[in-house]
């Protein structure tokens, strides 16, 4: 008799990351999934620091396995990759989902001792080859990309520039797969009125300047500020996010810029609702999370023209594109703009995040790459 198709019954998902843009992917994918498959198990590996943005994800069908973990540490990746290679052994999932490429460097290379029958797919939510550094550590580390793909029976791209880069630095094709991040609204967005804790409107005249992230080199958090002090009194800032690790040094920050520290997604919502323009002036993303967060939010984005950044704000569309680090392009980028503009970049911004980035998409596409790898044809 021919083989049929095995029915999912159990996905383990696993990072490294800490906060940010993963987490609020892994928050939205979990719970999707939560939601869409009723038989079947799911378990998130995540470093302790998570546990309060995952919050939200609970049930007889969920387990949160939250480890200790200290970001950079060979050692601390090593125990990570070692935690979930006991799990995967023990419970023998469909499924393995790795999330980041340091937790894929990490697990990958143990992949032979997996138990056959369990999947493998791997998302980098940004290479490591394509952020700044050396011309040399960029070469090690699409080697190391190209040598682990065959351990990975689908690498999942969350952006179709991020597919590209990959096939550039000789990663298989067939290995590959668009699937676009998704963003729900935030189930506990207030009727009317501001968050409590967010500042009031500025004043009248005064522009409304949204940045959420990491407060680090990656995310540009230096750029947005120099970009508030040279707008000064034509507009007020507003940063959500905070430094990961304690050692980070921040810039000297401007007095019209308000820092918030990590919110919660309603209050973020708020932030993008009654801002003029959201900022992000990344200096690599894979993806861009926050941008398609302001769009559902109708909120203009004003972007750094690198990663998947380009695919999801359309310059002159639904905001502006901008080069990474030149601070006075932004500022005559945001003088140059009108409001009527920026109100029509919003409107544009909701109909492509209606039409590209919901959460149901996302996962009604993952769930689809599951179950095709579960095919009896599938084979690695």
């Amino acid at each position: 008799m021919p083989e049929t198709r095995r029915t999912l019954r159990r996905i383990v998902h696993v990072t490294e990351a800490p906060l940010g843009g993963v987490v609020t992917y892994l928050d939205e994918l979990v719970g999707a999934q939560l939601r869409s498959l009723p038989d079947v198990q799911i378990d998130l590996i995540t470093p302790e620091i998570n546990r309060d943005a995952l919050a939200g994800l609970s049930g007889p069908r969920f387990t949160l396995i939250a480890f200790r973990h200290r970001r950079g540490s060979p050692r601390a990746l090593l125990s990570m990759a070692l935690r979930t290679l006991r799990h995967v052994r023990a419970t023998r999932p469909d499924i393995l989902h790795i999330h980041s490429t340091f937790a894929g460097a990490a697990i990958r290379p143990f992949a032979p001792l997996f138990p056959k029958q369990t999947r493998i797919v791997y998302c980098p939510h940004g290479w490591a080859f394509s952020r700044q550094g050396s011309g040399r550590a960029q070469k090690a580390a699409g080697a190391v990309e190209r040598f682990l793909a065959r351990t990975s029976d689908r690498i999942v791209c969350i952006s179709d520039h991020e597919r590209r880069e990959a096939e550039a630095f000789g990663i298989p094709a067939d290995r590959l797969v668009v699937i676009e991040n998704g963003i729900s609204p935030p189930a506990a967005a207030p009727a009317t009125g501001p968050v409590t804790g967010t500042p009031p409107a500025p004043a009248p005249g005064r522009r409304l300047i949204a940045f959420a992230g990491r407060f680090d080199r990656q995310k540009g958090f230096d750029t947005f500020l120099e970009v508030m002090r040279q707008l000064g009194a034509q507009a007020d800032g507003i940063a959500i996010g905070s430094a990961i690790t304690s050692d980070e040094t921040l810039p000297d920050c401007p007095d019209n810029v308000r820092i918030l520290g990590w919110q919660s997604r309603a209050a973020v919502f708020d932030l993008y609702r009654r801002a003029d323009l959201l900022l992000v002036p990344s200096r690599w993303e894979g993806f861009g999370l926050v941008a398609a967060e302001a769009m559902q939010a109708g909120c203009a984005v004003f972007a750094s023209r690198v990663g998947g950044l380009q695919d999801i704000v359309v310059d002159g569309q639904t905001g502006r594109l901008f080069q990474p680090d030149d601070v006075a392009g932004i500022v005559a980028l945001i003088r140059a703009t009108s409001d009527a503009e920026l109100a029509a970049y919003g409107k544009a911004g909701h109909d492509r995040y209606l039409a590209r980035y919901t959460t149901e998409r996302m996962s009604g596409k993952i769930t689809a790459l599951y179950q095709a790898l579960l095919s009896p044809d599938a084979g690695r």
